[in-house]
């Protein structure tokens, strides 16, 4: 049975950066196409379900998209094009839509993604899923914020009225593709404008990149993390990764890295390179280690046309 959504407080969300090829890849169709999980600012939140195959109590990913902060939805194909491969691999299967900048800045679009959590905690037995069992993955912007909500390990809010913000935005694991951990160490560009000025102004440029950025808030309660990154993003720097590792590590927190090699932004291109890794059975490998689950790895993964 559906439980009664109640709308809480206005939620936060934050954006990415861009990615040239974000919007213009393979088109999939959800099994649930504009769930609503919430109001916030007057807008709808929505997300898409791709049912897991197989049978059981399924853990679930939530994939964020790119579009540097201000574009892109759901559907963008860098990203979304991972629920073709872990939808199989028996992954309940989430894509979210989130409030865009500059309309929207930070940290709207934070507390957005934190509500999505929330909320899926809260109905995962709607779907056969595993509330303690959650994982973000995203993409640029979108790895930007899978990367802060996943530090932020953000509490339920106990004395809320809506019973989906009591519940805990925490997840278990965290997957991040080609993303900022810090804006200070990355010159900002027209995008990270749009998404930090307000903070900027209101906190001066130091301060407030300080507090947008995800590197910030490492603790030895940080979940595991992934990082997929191509050597030669155009807009990332490579050391954003190591950077993000080593923190975590100087704090006992598990964090590996997956380097594609001449790989650009965006995964667009990857399956073309030579001696290209399998990231993507990689990463459902490593999903499944930290899930203590077995399953079929391999459907739904792009054929490599160079070896």
């Amino acid at each position: 049975m559906t439980r009664p959504l109640r709308i809480a407080a206005p939620l936060a969300l934050l954006s990415l950066l861009p990615s040239a090829q974000a919007f213009a890849e393979s088109v999939r169709t959800p099994t649930q196409d504009g769930l609503i999980y919430g109001k916030a600012g007057g807008e709808t939140l929505t997300m898409d379900y791709y049912a897991p195959k197989g049978q059981g109590i399924h853990p679930i990913a939530i994939l964020i998209h790119g579009g540097g902060y201000q574009r892109g939805n759901s559907k963008s194909g860098s990203e979304a094009y991972c629920a073709d491969f872990l939808a199989p691999a028996g992954y309940a299967v989430f894509s979210i839509n989130y409030r865009l900048a500059p309309k929207y800045p930070y940290p709207e679009m934070v507390h957005d993604v934190e509500r999505s959590i929330r909320y899926l905690r809260y109905n995962a037995t709607q779907w056969s899923a595993d509330g303690n069992k959650i994982a973000l993955v995203g993409g640029s912007a979108g790895g930007f914020l899978s990367n802060m909500v996943g530090l932020l390990n953000a509490p339920g809010d106990p004395s809320a009225s809506d019973p989906v913000d009591r519940e805990s935005a925490k997840v278990q694991a965290v997957v991040t593709l080609y993303a900022q951990s810090s804006f200070a160490t990355v010159p900002l560009n027209k995008d990270v404008h749009a998404l930090l000025d307000p903070l900027i102004q209101q906190k001066g440029e130091q301060e407030a990149l300080k507090e947008a950025s995800p590197i910030t808030y490492v603790t030895r309660n940080a979940p595991p993390f992934l990082l997929i990154q191509g050597d030669r993003d155009e807009y990332i720097p490579f050391s954003e990764d190591t950077n993000l590792q080593a923190a975590l590590k100087k704090v006992g927190v598990r964090c590996d890295i997956i380097r594609i090699p001449g790989g650009a932004h965006g995964t667009s291109g990857w399956q073309n390179l030579p001696n290209v890794p399998d990231w993507e059975r990689e990463m459902i490998e490593w999903l499944n280690g930290r899930f203590d689950r077995t399953g079929p790895v391999g459907e739904g993964i792009r054929e490599r046309t160079a070896r």
